[in-house]
């Protein structure tokens, strides 16, 4: 049982993720992104920078208050754009590329935490709301030449393993791992990170990310004494992730045993982080992006549909994606004049599995696709093998195999 905060101090820190592209709108390489990474920790004596694969990566130092926190983000994005600009680059942080599978995403560590059992009983305890913050940080409504299905296809497609949902654990025995939604990071660093947020383009929305999470762990922190976790949360979570995928901020959730909007959850979000918030040096108030986001329900992944209307050529749209981003204001002046977008009416899972079925499809293929445990999903495809919509075998080297009848 956790018998006070765990976090000592409240910390934060961040890994964003972001492409650098040629005016071509290809990748400038690896070789590239480590000589930009190399010069920006030479000119900023805290800055981690890395790469990973072929991003960029930020890394913030550890910090534990808002207003340094601002101020050192500010110089971190700064000192990338200058120098990408000066070799004719561009830096672009957006959740996925449009003909590309290349995940990109920010993943934000609220720290200081020593003891691995009550991170983990705090993990445990945020997978709740981790559909929350996928639906919030919708990002990438594009992917491998599909566009519009889903608003954030990173989720969907589990940023290719590296953002996969949360395992609930037994804490006592628990050992970790890696690539989950919500990661504890110790016994190697003293974290829980959060990685279930696409790359977000504007840097005042990364910095409310931040604080926010900040808060809410802090307050997930000192709630969790002694509770018990809902048998069926895994299971309702796994459908929440999957809507908040596919419909943003418009995103219908079941939460506390009923249907409602997703923006609806995040009145318990804020009264849980306002304590954290505050400790931070920052307050619900200063959340001032969000609070409008989730007021008219719109994503950045809204944002970046809107260009699809106009050219839905990967490359093209690309490109003039790059252009508008060049300003880094340019999501906070769509969002002044958005029209406020309605609720969805969540689509049916089961028609969803249905539609990726066609002959001999191997289980793997079906689990990658949904957000669901090996156990819920054998109880979907076993009530449509029933009602004679589907027909499995088992090979020896795919294991079972699943066809769609009306295709046989």
């Amino acid at each position: 049982m956790i018998k006070k905060p765990p976090f000592h101090p409240l910390t934060v820190g961040y890994d964003w993720e972001m492409a650098v592209l040629k005016n071509t709108t290809e990748s400038v390489g690896e070789e590239e992104i480590k000589k930009i990474a190399n010069e920006m920790r030479r000119k900023i004596s805290w800055a981690r920078v890395g790469m990973d694969i072929d991003l960029l990566e930020l890394r913030m130092e550890i910090i534990s208050n808002w207003q340094e926190f601002k101020e050192k983000n500010r110089a971190l994005i700064d000192c990338a754009k200058k120098i990408a600009e000066r070799k004719g680059f561009t830096i672009l942080p957006i959740g996925v590329r449009p003909s590309e599978q290349m995940p990109i995403g920010s993943h934000i560590h609220i720290g200081t935490i020593a003891d691995f059992t009550d991170a983990t009983r705090i993990a445990n305890g945020m997978i709740k709301y981790v559909p929350c913050f996928v639906a919030l940080a919708c990002n990438s409504p594009f992917s491998r030449f599909e566009i519009g299905e889903f608003k954030s296809y990173r989720v969907i497609y589990n940023a290719e393993w590296c953002s996969f949902p949360t395992e609930m654990r037994i804490p006592r025995l628990a050992r970790g791992g890696w690539g989950e939604d919500v990661q504890v990071r110790l016994p190697g660093k003293p974290t829980i990170e959060m990685r279930c947020l696409d790359s977000t383009a504007d840097i005042n929305l990364m910095e409310e990310y931040v604080g926010l999470l900040a808060g809410l762990l802090y307050g997930m922190g000192k709630r969790l004494k002694g509770k018990k976790e809902d048998k069926d949360m895994v299971k309702w979570q796994s459908i929440n992730r999957f809507r908040a995928a596919k419909d943003g901020l418009q995103a219908t959730l079941f939460w506390n045993s009923e249907e409602m909007s997703v923006t609806e959850s995040f009145k318990e979000i804020f009264t849980i982080a306002q304590e954290g918030l505050e400790i931070f040096g920052a307050s619900i108030d200063d959340l001032k992006i969000i609070k409008k986001m989730l007021k008219k329900k719109q994503t950045q992944a809204d944002f970046l549909l809107m260009f699809t209307e106009l050219d839905k050529d990967p490359p093209s749209l690309f490109r003039t994606i790059m252009n508008v981003l060049s300003n880094e204001d340019a999501f906070k002046e769509y969002l002044k004049k958005a029209k406020r977008l309605p609720i969805k009416k969540p689509v049916s899972i089961e028609n969803f599995i249905l539609s990726h079925i066609t002959k001999e499809v191997p289980y793997l293929h079906l689990y990658i696709l949904t957000p669901f445990p090996p156990f819920y999903l054998n109880r979907i495809l076993t009530r449509l093998e029933k009602v004679g919509r589907i027909t499995s075998k088992v090979t020896p080297y795919e294991g079972r195999v699943y066809s769609r009848t009306d295709l046989l």
